[in-house]
C-alpha cells in the first residue's frame, strides 16, 4: 500500500512541475477550459489565475497525501481536479481523447483508497526500503528519474508530463509534389497551408485513428516519418520538423529528411 502511494504521489509532484512553464498556462489550459470560458467568458481572468497556480496546487497535494496533517485536504483537492478534468474533457466539454477518461476516474477511486482510510503510515515508512529491492526500484522509476526529464535525459511520459504543455511535438511537411506522391490515406491528413507547402500534425493524426496522443519523443516521430517515407514515391520531398520543449535544455527546431532517419 505504501509502495502505491508512493507512486500515486510522485505521479502527482512530477506532473505538477512539468506544468510550471509558459506554454501550459498560455495555451494548454486555456484550451482545456475552453468548455467555460465559451459559456462565460467573464470567467476567463479567473480561470487564467487558476492556470497559473495550477503546477503549485498539484504539487502541494502530491506532497500533502504523504502528510498526516494536510491528508484529508489534499485528497479532496486531488479528486476534484479528476472530476474537473473529466468534466472539460468529457462528453461534457471537448468529448477529446476518451482513452483518458477511464485512467483519471481510476486515479480519483484510487486516492480515496489509498488516502482516505484511518491507517496510519508516515514518510519514512513509505520511503524506507527495508532492503526491499521492488521498493528500491519503485523510488528509483517514480521518485528520482524523472527529474532527468527537466534537462531532457529521460522520457516524458515516463515523468508524468501528459497535458503539461512540456512535450517534444512533431510536423511532416510536403511540397504539392511530394502530398501527391504519398498514399491516399496519409494524403487526406495533410492540410495545405501555403504555397507548396502541406502540413500533416502527428499528434492529430494519431488522436483521431487511434484515440492516444503519440508517444512524444524524437526517436518516435523519426520511426512514423520512416514508415511515410518508405510509402511515398518521391521521398525527397518530405521533411521532418520537431520541437522539444524541456523545462532545461530545450532543443531548437530540427529538421530531418527521409534520407536522415
Amino acid at each position: 500500500m505504501n509502495i502505491a502511494r508512493l507512486i500515486i504521489a510522485s505521479t502527482y509532484i512530477f506532473s505538477g512541475l512539468q506544468k510550471a512553464n509558459l506554454n501550459f498556462i498560455e495555451s494548454d489550459f486555456p484550451w482545456m477550459v475552453q468548455p467555460i470560458t465559451n459559456l462565460f467568458p467573464r470567467l476567463a481572468s479567473p480561470l487564467h489565475l487558476l492556470g497559473m497556480s495550477a503546477p503549485f496546487i498539484q504539487v502541494g497535494f502530491g506532497v500533502g497525501l504523504l502528510t498526516k496533517k494536510y491528508r484529508r485536504a489534499s485528497l479532496v483537492l486531488a479528486v476534484s481536479m479528476h472530476v474537473f478534468i473529466l468534466t472539460m474533457f468529457g462528453p461534457l466539454g471537448h468529448a477529446w481523447n476518451s482513452i483518458i477518461w477511464p485512467w483519471t476516474a481510476t486515479m480519483a477511486v484510487l486516492d480515496i483508497v489509498l488516502f482516505s482510510s484511518d491507517e496510519e503510515f508516515t514518510l519514512r515508512e513509505i520511503f524506507w526500503t527495508k532492503g526491499n529491492p521492488y521498493q528500491v526500484m519503485v523510488i528509483l522509476l517514480f521518485a528520482l528519474l524523472p527529474f532527468l526529464s527537466f534537462f531532457n535525459l529521460w522520457d516524458s511520459y515516463l515523468s508524468a508530463a501528459l497535458y503539461s504543455g512540456n512535450l517534444t511535438e512533431a510536423e511532416i511537411y510536403a511540397s504539392d509534389v511530394g502530398r501527391d506522391a504519398l498514399p491516399e490515406a496519409v494524403k487526406a491528413r495533410l492540410v495545405h497551408t501555403s504555397p507548396n507547402t502541406n502540413v500533416l500534425n502527428i499528434q492529430r493524426w494519431a488522436a483521431e485513428d487511434l484515440n492516444v496522443m503519440p508517444y512524444p519523443e524524437t526517436r518516435v516521430y523519426k520511426q512514423i516519418t520512416s514508415n511515410v517515407c518508405q510509402q511515398a514515391r518521391d521521398p525527397t520531398q518530405i521533411i521532418l520538423i520537431v520541437r522539444e520543449r524541456r523545462m532545461f535544455r530545450s532543443k531548437p527546431e530540427v529538421g530531418y529528411r527521409c534520407r536522415d532517419l
